[in-house]
């Protein structure tokens, strides 16, 4: 899979949340390599260093903003300064995303309602801020690609049940929602040229997945994981397969399996208008 993809987007222009380490720093990397220029954001501010090394690496112009993505006006301003910036958007990564246990025998009230607040804010309110601030300047420019960024836990490998852990409500829940957003964008948009997909992997190296596994954290483990240049690697094959190219997709990525996308989907009709 991959291959060379140096100058493949040349002129275009990206975002990407959610940057400053793991899948999204990943796919900032390869969007730069592959010729965009790319805008980062992140709520951490050591995305800035992430920005100016892919700048000098790369040679494409990679912007930071320090963004919390639940944040309205914070996101809007993040987008529409990209625009300004790079004349266009053509691509977005939705990256940005938390993990907490939760669970509904154990947590007392005021942990059940911060961490529903925290998970749903970022995962889901995030994403749907970030692609909602985004899709009028796509549409604008003639089209371009929307990726979200999910979980194998609304996409299992064959054989496994949906969902992750027991301790999970309220992450799946925040998860799940992001379906709902892929697929009704992927219906309303396909007219405007805005392709609307998401990459729903299993274990890759993140901090989010090192917080997740604690103490359990091995270097063994570590090194069973996926990377995050295998997700920003077929994040770039969904790309390029172009305007016509799938929409409405989860696109499943497993431990133990190809990293590869999966035949193609037919679409089947939608019962709603």
């Amino acid at each position: 899979m991959g291959g060379n993809h140096m100058g493949d987007l040349g002129g275009q222009a990206a975002l990407v949340t959610g940057a400053a380490s793991g899948i999204g720093a990943g796919c900032a990397k390869a969007l730069a390599e592959a010729g965009a220029n790319v805008a980062v954001c992140d709520i951490d501010s050591s995305g800035a260093a992430v920005a100016t090394e892919l700048e000098a690496s790369t040679g494409s112009a990679v912007v930071f903003s320090e963004v919390d993505v639940p944040d309205a006006e914070g996101v809007k301003a993040f987008v529409d300064d990209t625009v300004a910036r790079f004349g266009r958007l053509d691509i977005v990564v939705a990256n940005a995303g938390v993990w907490r246990s939760t669970d509904p025998l154990g947590d007392d009230w005021e942990t059940t309602v911060s961490q529903f607040d925290l998970l749903v804010g970022t995962n889901l309110r995030g994403l749907f801020l970030t692609g909602r601030a985004a899709i009028p300047h796509l549409a604008a420019g003639g089209g371009g690609h929307i990726v979200n960024i999910a979980t194998d836990h609304i996409c299992p490998p064959p054989g496994w049940a949906l969902g992750g852990g027991t301790r999970m409500d309220a992450y799946d829940a925040s998860k799940f929602g992001i379906n709902g957003l892929t697929e009704s964008w992927s219906k309303r948009l396909a007219g405007d040229g805005i392709r609307v997909n998401a990459l729903c992997m299993d274990a890759t190296d993140s901090e989010m997945i090192r917080f997740a596994t604690g103490d359990r954290l091995t270097p063994d483990l570590i090194d069973s994981w996926m990377t995050p240049a295998d997700i920003a690697g077929l994040m770039l094959e969904l790309i390029a397969e172009g305007p016509d190219g799938r929409t409405g997709e989860n696109i499943g990525i497993w431990l133990d399996h190809p990293i590869e996308l999966p035949p193609r989907r037919d679409q089947l009709p939608s019962r709603h208008r």
